[in-house]
């Protein structure tokens, strides 16, 4: 493999809760007249599969707890959100520098707890939350895009993070369907014969990092991308989602 292309899909609509999806992708991808062949991977930004699947919360609904408005006063933040954050959230990790890092209820270590006011709605109030079980919409897409195209596709779904001791964000996969997301070479040699005793490397996670160069994290409107001669033929399948290391094994958290 020594060649990778990488398009996006131009004029993708605006997703509403309850839209299918799959097949808002499928037409789409005939509207920018792209031949799928087998082995093509479909990533897809996060935004758009809650939106699909109506993951809005009104902020004017919730009722906040002792502990969020506490939460809130202390952060200068809604306590409505800080309710949210704690409802989605395992724990809270940090609130230094007034940023709020908590591990997920799904296992990512993020901030604010993946809620998002983005590119969502000019309603203030309005917050869009991470897909409820994208282990399952990643499944579910594949399955469909795979049956009405009659393809054998992979699917990544991205979403924007940041990363200990380095500025800015980038894509990553935070979940995937029929496609090897972390590729194991422990026991296999280098280029000088030396046996590798813990490479293994994230492919899930750097495809989704180059789609995220057409996807954009502004007004781009670029949400799905097609990544074609990506090679899975020598590895076996596993999901993204299963990637998520436990405290302990977090090289990161002390």
């Amino acid at each position: 493999m020594n060649h990778l292309s990488i398009q996006a899909l131009d004029e993708f609509p605006l997703i509403n809760p309850g839209d299918n999806l799959c097949s808002i992708i499928i037409d789409s991808i005939k509207g920018n007249a792209i031949l799928v062949d087998d082995g093509d991977v479909i990533l897809l930004a996060q935004k758009i599969v809650s939106k699909s699947e109506n993951r809005f919360k009104n902020l004017l609904e919730i009722n906040p707890s002792e502990k969020a408005i506490k939460l809130g006063k202390s952060l200068g933040r809604d306590p409505s959100f800080m309710q949210l954050i704690l409802d989605e959230s395992n724990e809270i990790l940090s609130t230094e520098k007034n940023v709020i890092i908590v591990e997920h209820k799904l296992g990512y270590i993020n901030i604010n707890a993946g809620i998002d006011k983005s590119n969502i709605s000019k309603n203030k109030d309005l917050v869009l939350l991470l897909p409820e079980n994208p282990k399952k919409s990643a499944n579910d897409i594949q399955t469909q895009i795979s049956s009405e195209l009659d393809k054998d596709i992979s699917v990544i779904i991205t979403d924007s993070m940041t990363r200990p001791y380095r500025s800015g964000v980038t894509n990553f996969a935070i979940a995937s369907s029929n496609i090897q997301s972390l590729i194991d070479l422990k026991g296999e040699e280098d280029i000088f014969g030396n046996t590798l005793h813990a490479t293994e490397i994230a492919i899930a996670d750097e495809l989704a990092a180059a789609a995220g160069l057409l996807m954009g994290q502004g007004n781009d409107m670029k949400p799905v991308v097609i990544i074609k001669g990506f090679d899975r033929s020598n590895y076996s399948a596993n999901n993204a989602y299963d990637l998520i290391v436990n405290k302990d094994e977090d090289l990161y958290r002390f």
